[in-house]
């Protein structure tokens, strides 16, 4: 069975399976709380059809039942000893992000994904260890000038744009591959084929099946 995303028994469920790192994603309350919540707004899995930037984090945790509720990024750093890939699309979550994994003596194990460029300037200028991933959307071909410029570890495209020709341009680099999301065996094939060293899955027992075939 299945369990809702972005939550602690999710986490857990993927760990079990054998995924070797869990993706997240963040956003801050209105109190200025770093949350694990891929939508801006409630409505999509909660039923509540507000912004949790107009949300206390009281209220936030006040949405569903037991550990199956928003947890903090605090929290998840806390339950969860996996690598984690840290997704955001805004850049008023990064201070947060960033203290919250320094405090839980997490940064190693951190990897922050996104497309927003100025985002991870921002990251980088308050943290020179910090670990990034470019999320990319905009073609095959790596930006590898920019790449070098954020001091990124990974190339993160969407699955579609994953090449052999660009997974070889990013570790001529010194550099890895992230792809997502990749839920059907002949993608799994075709992504593994082209080098990539890191696959984004809904899909973790068969995408770990798949690898150990």
């Amino acid at each position: 069975m299945g369990h809702r995303e972005n939550t602690l028994p999710a986490f857990a469920a993927a760990g079990a399976l054998g995924a070797h790192m869990v993706e997240l994603d963040l956003r801050r309350t209105r109190d200025d709380e770093i949350v694990v919540l891929h939508d801006q707004t409630l409505d999509r899995l909660w039923g509540v059809s507000r912004s949790v930037g107009d949300l206390d984090l009281a209220q936030v945790q006040g949405v569903g039942d037991g550990d199956v509720g928003i947890p903090t990024f605090r929290e998840v750093l806390a339950a969860v000893p996996l690598a984690l890939m840290v997704d955001f699309t805004r850049r008023e979550v990064v201070m947060g992000a960033l203290q919250a994994a320094v405090e839980a003596g997490a940064l190693e194990r951190c990897l922050f994904v996104t497309g927003n460029v100025q985002a991870l300037r921002n990251l980088r200028d308050h943290s020179p260890g910090a670990r990034i991933g470019l999320t990319w959307v905009e073609g095959p071909e790596p930006p590898l000038t920019l790449l070098r410029a954020l001091g990124a570890e990974y190339w993160n495209p969407m699955s579609g744009l994953v090449t052999p020709e660009g997974v070889a341009a990013v570790h001529g680099e010194g550099l890895k591959v992230s792809t997502w999301t990749v839920d059907e065996p002949p993608d799994m094939q075709r992504v593994v084929d082209a080098g990539v060293d890191a696959v984004v899955s809904n899909r973790v027992a068969d995408l770990v099946a798949f690898l150990r075939s």
